[in-house]
């Protein structure tokens, strides 16, 4: 079994020695050898990850925004609101809207204002990534080894009100996510409502996604979103 040293875990982490040090004894691992030296196994540094996230040192980018950008670069279709992508990023709402104005002002973010359904029409601001900025190809690498917190809220249970008139035609046992996740996937698929995929990439399970895929009515790119999906949801929701 592979054994990690606190210097070994923090370059992986992404962080310093003292931090990882001072949070695996806060969490009660037991990361010390009889001979005193501080070790770290593949479970106890996957444990500390889902405390501290891994935020990439990128040049020219503060850790907030470095958060912020990899929230952005893993929703394809953008997050609604300063306080969505604050959530996505785990950063206080503040934070994410400093971070968000410094990455426009970069050229490697930007938003558009839109109309969305919920519940009734309204206006919106979608924020995205810019994979067309010219430092993006050097800086992606960096992006994808981020990893925000782990998140401890409950998955809902049910579709919310705020979603319901995108099942207007739907029994209410439908709306159950643990016997109707791939009905209630390829719904949120076929009307494409941001507000409704990006509530179901938090809360459906990477079977439903790929149930949906399976869809005969979807075209090749909405195939494609939802194995993406899948593939971010992975196999922690079910």
């Amino acid at each position: 079994m592979d054994i990690y040293s606190a210097a070994e875990a923090a370059r992986r982490l992404d962080t310093s020695i003292p931090r990882v040090v001072r949070h695996a004894e806060r969490l009660g691992l037991n990361a010390r050898v009889p001979s005193g030296r501080f070790c770290i196994s593949p479970q106890m540094l996957l444990r500390l990850e889902d405390e501290l996230g891994r935020v990439p040192r990128v040049d020219g980018l503060s850790p907030p925004q470095v958060q912020v950008l990899a929230a952005l670069g893993r929703a394809p279709l953008g997050l609604a609101s300063t306080r969505n992508v604050a959530r996505q990023a785990r950063v206080a709402p503040t934070t994410a809207s400093r971070a968000l104005k410094a990455l426009e002002d970069k050229g490697l973010a930007y938003h558009e204002d839109t109309k969305i359904a919920v519940g009734r029409t309204r206006r919106a601001r979608i924020y995205h990534a810019n994979p067309r900025a010219k430092e993006w190809r050097s800086i992606e690498p960096c992006l994808r080894r981020a990893r925000p917190k782990k998140r401890p809220e409950r998955r809902d249970e049910v579709v919310p009100p705020r979603l319901r008139h995108l099942f207007w035609n739907t029994a209410p046992s439908q709306l159950v996510l643990s016997h109707a996740g791939p009905y209630i996937a390829e719904r949120l698929l076929t009307t494409f409502d941001l507000d409704g995929l990006s509530w179901g990439s938090r809360n459906l399970r990477a079977s439903d996604w790929e149930g949906a895929a399976g869809a005969r009515e979807l075209d090749a790119r909405t195939r494609a979103l939802a194995l993406n999906l899948a593939e971010a949801a992975g196999d922690g929701q079910g």
